[in-house]
């Protein structure tokens, strides 16, 4: 369990968004811890809540669709939800910044890679032009995209998407923040390409002694990368713990099926598992256990009560009212 001071913190967090004067509950008071020098991976299904997470941190929830009820969210104790918007811009990027899962999105077409980086340093680090081109072409080494100046002056269409993910990194990673939030950033490349990301998200993390959070879907690529793992589910975070001991003992069913799910070549020729159902509708609001209509193992108590988030040995939390209890799925 890490001892240090995390640099940031959230606690309580509720979000909600509200379309065509409908309540969508995204999240439903999430408390999350994050370290410097630690990946830290949080992992669920589509719509559990991970991107606006991200997007809660950086300050980036679209207004006025979304809503955020309650909560804190603390970088090095500093609250950032109170903070005005010309002031959180001094945190993006030079504090916080972000690398997106769909890079082409968010490169601009119209300016240069070299352009849009030597922008972000002018910006937040005050040097010069031509300092600027030297940074450029540093962070473009750095990821992998040679110091030829070939990708320093292509346009976004000219990079491959493996290549516009490695721009993106470089971008982000060009102010020197002390942490990077990585959301799904290998989910649209092939395994080769997605091996080489993550290898070299784990060298800057290493390198620049970043805290960081990456965001996946896939516990597979969650345990090739991270120190600790946090699994989301309909807003709430079920289960945390480090990577070595999730993998080893699963405290909430939802992780258990999760990894049930996995393809393992150990279990070759049987059928993978499956969870039942579909992921809670966000315009419901139960009173009891988000996972109850879905879990193998609910009883009455857990449509009838939400079980907290309980510390157990090894700083392993989990919310299942059940955890301390022998189960198997």
């Amino acid at each position: 369990m890490n001892t240090t001071e995390p640099i940031i913190t959230i606690e309580n967090l509720r979000v909600e968004f509200t379309q065509e004067r409908q309540k969508a509950f995204a999240l439903r008071g999430i408390d999350i811890a994050f370290y410097k020098d630690e990946i830290h991976g949080l992992v669920g299904e589509s719509g559990s809540g991970k991107t606006v997470t991200a997007m809660s941190i950086m300050g980036l929830l679209p207004k006025p669709a979304a809503t955020i009820l309650s909560g804190s969210i603390r970088y090095e104790g500093k609250e950032l939800l109170s903070l005005s918007e010309d002031a959180l811009r001094t945190y993006r990027g030079s504090k916080i910044a972000m690398v997106f899962q769909e890079p082409a999105k968010y490169l601009n077409p119209a300016f240069t890679v070299g352009e849009q980086i030597r922008e972000m340093v002018m910006l937040h680090k005050g040097l010069n032009k031509h300092q600027a081109e030297m940074r450029a072409r540093e962070l473009l080494g750095l990821v992998g995209l040679g110091k030829d100046g070939r990708a320093l002056g292509a346009y976004p269409h000219e990079l491959s998407s493996g290549m516009k993910q490695r721009a993106m990194i470089a971008i982000a990673i060009s102010c020197d923040p002390n942490f990077l939030i990585a959301d799904e950033p290998t989910t649209s490349l092939d395994v080769t390409l997605q091996l080489q990301i993550l290898k070299l998200l784990k060298i800057l993390k290493k390198m620049k002694r970043m805290g960081m959070l990456f965001i996946s879907h896939d516990l597979s690529v969650i345990r090739e990368i991270a120190d600790r793992v946090s699994v989301i589910y309909a807003g709430k975070i079920v289960e945390s713990a480090s990577v070595a001991r999730l993998f080893e003992h699963q405290m909430h069913p939802y992780t258990r099926l999760l990894l049930l799910s996995i393809p393992d070549a150990r279990h070759r020729g049987k059928k993978l598992a499956t969870i039942a159902g579909q992921v809670l509708d966000a315009t419901n609001d139960p009173q009891g256990c988000v996972f109850a209509p879905r879990c193998p193992l609910a009883k009455e108590l857990c449509y009838r009560e939400s079980p907290k988030l309980i510390a157990h040995e090894q700083g392993h939390t989990s919310a299942c009212h059940f955890a301390e209890e022998a189960w198997d799925l």
